[in-house]
């Protein structure tokens, strides 16, 4: 499947923050994080950094299970709402695959990068330890469905990679 007749994948393209959304003992949680897709076998992989400690990540489910969703931002026209809504699992990054993740991640996030090895002030020096420490995640979607209002209102398109 190439990246063309994906309808998804322009909008994961141009966006660049992933809300992530699982329950645990404590209720419903939500978290945004940065994030950046690339397509392996014809599936949609999103890779983001994030604190092992953060709620989102310590309150995993054993098998990863987690919700997902990337929006266009509203620009007051009901009718350009775009979005992607997702299930599927988050899971830790190997090492061995850590050089090619970083690459692309820093490629699209170069002032994160920036921060990460040259930190210029008090705050960010505080950023640039907090990163150091962050481990390296993917949400690897089993299904997609896309919200495109321009098409109809509520107009819903699903892919399912199982």
């Amino acid at each position: 499947m190439s990246k063309r007749e994906l309808a998804f994948w322009n909008l994961l393209q141009s966006e660049s923050v992933l809300t992530l959304a699982m329950a645990d003992s404590g209720g419903s949680w939500s978290a945004p994080v940065l994030y950046v897709a690339e397509l392996l076998n014809d599936r949609p992989v999103l890779y983001f950094l994030s604190s092992p400690n953060s709620r989102h990540i310590k309150n995993l489910p054993p098998n990863g299970a987690a919700a997902a969703s990337v929006y266009a931002n509203y620009c007051g026209d009901w009718q350009a709402i775009r979005g992607l809504q997702m299930e599927g699992f988050i899971s830790v990054v190997g090492q061995e695959d850590s050089a090619h993740w970083q690459s692309l991640y820093f490629a699209r996030f170069p002032e994160v990068a920036e921060i990460i090895n040259s930190p210029q002030s008090e705050q960010q020096q505080k950023i640039s330890v907090a990163f150091a420490k962050a481990g390296y995640y993917c949400f690897s979607p089993s299904r997609i469905c896309a919200t495109d209002n321009s098409q109809q209102f509520a107009s819903r398109q699903q892919w399912d990679f199982s």
